[in-house]
C-alpha cells in the first residue's frame, strides 16, 4: 500500500491531489477524491464512491491511449484512487475542447442544431480560468501565432485532441454509445506535448443510442441518440440526484472496463 504521509502535497485541485514522489522525483502521484463541481466550482458536493469510479475509469481510458500510441503522462494505477504519472516540465493552462456532435453549450452560442454532425471535428482552445469562465481563444489568432511565432504546441494539441475523440468514439459505440465531446489537458515532459490530468465522466458527454443499429451518416443524428438516458457529468449539471451521478459514472466505467479486450486495429482503422 503506497505511503502518501512522507510525499509533498504539491497542488491541490477540485478533484485531485498531486503529491510528490520521493522514490522517483520525476513521478508524482494523483489522489482522486470524492469532490464534484460545476459551473466553474460553484456547485460543489461530496459524492462517496466518485473517486473510486474516476479512478477506474482514467486507467481505462489512459490504459488504451498508451496502447494506441498516444503521449500522455500516465505511467500506471497502482492502487485505488491513485494513479502514478510524470512529472510535468511545463503545465499547459488550456481547456482543449473536440466535438464530433454538437450538444451542450455550443449550440446557444455558436448556433448549432443539437445533434449536428460535426465532420471533421471541431477543436476549441479555451483558457483555463474559473473565475472568467473559461474563454475562448480565437481560431485566427491561434493560426498567426503558429506561423508567425512557431507556437506548434496549438498544432500537437489539436491534432492529440481529434485522435483520442475519434478513438473513443468508436470505443465507446462498441458498447451503444455516442461519445459527443471531450475536453483534455496538456502539458509538456521530456520536450514533448502529451495528455494530463485525468479523463473521467467530467471529461466527455455521452449518450446511448435509440436502437441498437443507429443511422449515424445523417447531417443530424438526434434521433438516433437518447439524451435523457445521459451517463455523464450533465447528470449533475442539471439537478439531478446524486444517485443518479452515481449510477452514470458506473455505468461508463463497466463499459471502460471492457475497452482492455477491444482490438486496437478496429478501433484506429
Amino acid at each position: 500500500m503506497i505511503d502518501l504521509s512522507s510525499s509533498t502535497v504539491l497542488a491541490e485541485g477540485k478533484t485531485k491531489i498531486i503529491y510528490s514522489n520521493p522514490a522517483d522525483p520525476s513521478t508524482v502521484y494523483m489522489l482522486f477524491k470524492d469532490d464534484i463541481t460545476a459551473g466553474d466550482g460553484v456547485k460543489h458536493d461530496i459524492l462517496e464512491g466518485k473517486a473510486a469510479l474516476d479512478w477506474q475509469m482514467n486507467r481505462d481510458v489512459f490504459d488504451l491511449l498508451d496502447r494506441a500510441g498516444i503521449p500522455t503522462h500516465y505511467i500506471s494505477s497502482p492502487e485505488e484512487r491513485v494513479s502514478l504519472v510524470r512529472k510535468l516540465d511545463v503545465k499547459i493552462n488550456l481547456e482543449v475542447v473536440s466535438r464530433c456532435v454538437a450538444a451542450g453549450s455550443i449550440v446557444k452560442w455558436g448556433k448549432i442544431a443539437e445533434g449536428t454532425r460535426l465532420d471533421p471535428p471541431l477543436t476549441q482552445f479555451h483558457y483555463k480560468d474559473d473565475p472568467l469562465h473559461d474563454p475562448m481563444l480565437d481560431d485566427a489568432y491561434i493560426a498567426y501565432i503558429t506561423e508567425s511565432k512557431g507556437a506548434t504546441e496549438y498544432v500537437e494539441m489539436r491534432r492529440i485532441n481529434e485522435a483520442v475523440l475519434l478513438l473513443l468514439e468508436r470505443a465507446f459505440a462498441a458498447a451503444g454509445v455516442q461519445l459527443l465531446d471531450l475536453k483534455l489537458e496538456y502539458g509538456i515532459v521530456a520536450g514533448k506535448v502529451v495528455v494530463i490530468d485525468e479523463i473521467s465522466g467530467g471529461s466527455l458527454r455521452l449518450w446511448p443510442y435509440r436502437t441498437e443499429n443507429p443511422d449515424l451518416s445523417k447531417p443530424n443524428i438526434l434521433d438516433e441518440l437518447d439524451p435523457g438516458g445521459k451517463l455523464d457529468k450533465d447528470i449533475y449539471r442539471t439537478g439531478d440526484s446524486l444517485d443518479s451521478v452515481l449510477r452514470g459514472f458506473k455505468a461508463i466505467v463497466d463499459i471502460t472496463a471492457s475497452f482492455k479486450d477491444l482490438p486496437l486495429d478496429k478501433l484506429t482503422s
